[in-house]
């Protein structure tokens, strides 16, 4: 019988069986099965939610640690400022869309095992690539590619989680690789600032191989598969072998999708899943924004702090600490706050949902706009640098307030999809964090930094209302829509 736990999601649909007493259906044991990823000890789990983070972490500083050198790079490059110095950081997050959809596929024939070390290996191929890229083009095409390498852990990091953690361990999970997601992208501007001006531009993408060589040789000697589909399709695979008996089939189905087919489907559902169920599409919509406008500011602050402040290059990627310190109390307040909400309200006679854990982000949706807006007017009215950074600050506070719980919430709300759930927010994040860094600028530069951010924060309110409507409404919308997008 299939563990009620287990993780049933699949492209492949369950496999049926026309005749019982001819096929033997292979499962996990139960109560207990040491090879069932859920069943782990407590740190061969942790260990897997480590390495998933330190690899989301890596990808994100590699998605920001560009900007505050891109000046640099054009200038070497011969090259015009404006949109091109926005292009040749955020094109990052356009490959990864690509990559989301790439690693999505190959995980369902192949497991999640082989995909994190050969896109790891490729990943470090690419950034290498950037290092000695001799003109703009190249460095732009590989900058793309890296991008799609290190996509990996965004598209299938929380199915890794989902694989191996049960409530309510699993928020602790998540929290993990929520920080590694927002604080990789907010340190990688400090690093690459320092690594710019003490060594070049170029070794922060050898910085970049180096760290990936690292993870890569961590991912050989740690990682292990945690694919229910895949490890008891290989259970099955083992038993028709040594047995001589052909009648031996995975409880989640055979693995007998075609490449074509899996990545039609890593397309189409995620496509299906933003278009046909309105929690995801809110959702994904409200982070997009928002992750869009994080990546504006990487782009930006550089070119702002060092006309305006004077700042060196360095000093101007080490600004964007102010993300981080704002994201490290936005994690800890969701890590000791959210379950102590959840529980407060069970006692007083509510039942457990997963809007519970919505709670503390309803809290926190002001401190995106107010946060905008404290930097962009501070800025405009040049206002000592702090004020500013304050700004960053609240604003760093209520991306994490808003990241971690949504990601916790599409788990929880969406078990079977939640794969693809996760992967509609990567992808529609990654677009807008292509574009909006693109189109940012020019509107700046028109309107100033003050009405500009002014636009910005006015997107956030309209915005800021989705978790009340999510925490009131949301569960008689995901019994509406329970199969849409299936």
């Amino acid at each position: 019988m299939l563990s009620p736990s287990s993780p049933p999601w699949s492209f492949a649909k369950q496999s049926r069986v026309p005749d019982k007493e001819a096929r033997h259906v292979v499962d996990w044991h139960v109560p207990y099965d040491p090879k069932n990823p859920l069943d782990w000890t407590t740190k061969s789990r942790w260990v897997q939610v480590v390495l998933v983070s330190t690899l989301t972490l890596q990808a994100a500083i590699a998605s920001s640690i560009l900007a505050p050198a891109a000046k640099d790079a054009l200038e070497e490059y011969k090259a015009p400022g404006g949109v091109l110095t926005s292009l040749v950081v955020s094109i990052f997050n356009l490959g990864s869309v690509f990559g989301a959809v790439l690693a999505l596929s190959f995980s369902e024939v192949h497991g999640r095992y082989p995909v994190y070390i050969i896109s790891n290996i490729l990943f470090l191929a690419c950034n290498a690539a950037c290092a000695l890229s001799p003109n703009l083009g190249v460095l732009i095409v590989f900058r793309f590619m890296s991008g799609c390498t290190g996509a990996a852990p965004f598209a299938i990091g929380g199915g890794t989680i989902l694989d191996i953690t049960r409530l309510p361990w699993r928020s602790r999970a998540v929290s993990a690789f929520s920080l590694a997601l927002m604080l990789g992208s907010v340190i990688g501007p400090a690093i690459g600032g320092f690594l710019a001006q003490c060594f070049g531009w170029r070794w922060i993408f050898w910085s970049l191989c180096i760290l990936a060589a690292i993870t890569t040789f961590a991912l050989l000697l740690f990682l292990r598969e945690t694919s229910a589909k895949t490890l008891l399709e290989k259970r099955a695979k083992k038993l028709r072998k040594t047995t001589g008996d052909p009648e031996y089939f995975s409880a989640l189905g055979t693995s007998g999708i075609s490449p074509g087919k899996a990545f039609s489907e890593a397309v189409k559902k995620p496509l299906r899943l933003l278009m046909l169920h309105p929690i995801v599409f809110a959702f994904s919509s409200y982070l997009a924004v928002v992750f869009g406008i994080l990546y504006l500011f990487f782009t930006t602050l550089p070119m702002v702090l060092t006309s305006r402040y004077n700042f060196s290059t360095g000093y101007s990627g080490l600004t964007s600490l102010g993300f981080g310190i704002g994201i490290i109390i936005g994690a800890v307040l969701n890590m000791f706050w959210s379950d102590r909400i959840a529980a407060s309200l069970l006692l007083k006679g509510g039942t457990r949902t997963p809007e519970l854990g919505l709670t503390l982000m309803t809290c926190s949706a002001p401190l995106i706009p107010t946060g905008i807006l404290l930097y962009g007017w501070t800025v405009e009215k040049n206002i000592f640098w702090l004020v500013p950074m304050a700004g960053t600050v609240l604003f760093g506070m209520g991306i994490m307030l808003l990241f971690a719980p949504a990601i916790s919430y599409l788990i929880e709300a969406f078990p079977v999809h939640a794969v693809f759930s996760l992967a509609a927010v990567m992808m529609l994040s990654g677009i807008f964090g292509a574009f909006l860094p693109i189109i940012g600028p020019p509107m700046y530069s028109a309107l100033g930094l003050g009405w500009g951010s002014t636009i910005m924060a006015g997107i956030a309110i309209a915005m800021a209302p989705i978790p009340w409507i999510i925490v009131k409404r949301g569960q008689g919308m995901r019994e509406k829509y329970l199969h849409q997008g299936c």
